[in-house]
């Protein structure tokens, strides 16, 4: 056990914890839980290269440099923007077409418990753009990249993009799909021109967070 770092070993014993305490599985609100695991893991991983020490963390953009640190966070707030003015005009097209169907989202939120509330912003976020922009982003994009640099970007960024709102798919909402898929391509672009993930994480984490407190507890 010498190998393992004392808190890889903190970090497993408390989310092992975590699922005994509150995520039995079974319960409706443990997938939220147990998918961000596994989410965690597909992109480790696969991101995963023989022989380099933390190349892990390196390729799903996810070891910034502390210097770097406040200018992503700045990014963050911006993709936040972006996100919610997107969000806002996808949800007025689809009301204007009588295709606004968002309660169908809130109906399902208000069934979760607390403790899958607080997952679905802090942990789900995290492990969604490990997944999806940190991964699959970039291994589509890299696959396509002898179209050209343009073409490998718009390839990563919509592929990734469809799978992510894919995964929204179960709220029975076709607003959700569009505003998934529209925030996914908004993640991919900042990810692309910062080269980390910290912005996608920052205004991930931020969305679902306004996306449950007005649905949920301020609805």
């Amino acid at each position: 056990m010498s190998f393992v770092k004392p808190l890889s070993i903190i970090i497993a014993a408390l989310l092992i914890a975590i699922a005994l305490l509150f995520f039995p599985v079974g319960t409706p609100s443990s997938s939220v839980f147990y998918l961000s695991l596994l989410f965690l893991a597909v992109a480790f991983v696969f991101a995963y290269q023989k022989g380099k020490k933390g190349a892990e963390l390196a390729y799903l953009r996810l070891a910034p440099k502390t210097n770097d640190l406040l200018p992503l966070i700045g990014a963050g707030a911006l993709a936040l923007i972006v996100s919610c003015l997107a969000s806002g005009a996808i949800s007025l097209i689809l009301n204007y077409f009588g295709m606004l169907d968002t309660q169908n989202v809130q109906d399902k939120l208000v069934t979760l418990s607390l403790p899958a509330l607080i997952i679905a912003f802090t942990l789900a976020p995290i492990a969604e753009e490990a997944l999806f922009r940190g991964l699959l982003f970039r291994k589509i994009s890299e696959w396509s990249i002898n179209s050209g640099k343009q073409a490998g970007f718009v390839a990563g960024a919509i592929s990734s993009s469809i799978i992510f709102a894919a995964l929204h798919a179960s709220y029975g909402s076709f607003a959700e799909l569009a505003v998934a898929f529209a925030i996914g391509i908004i993640f991919c672009f900042f990810t692309y021109r910062t080269k980390s993930l910290v912005p996608a994480i920052v205004a991930h984490i931020s969305f679902n967070f306004l996306s449950i407190l007005f649905a949920v507890w301020l609805p």
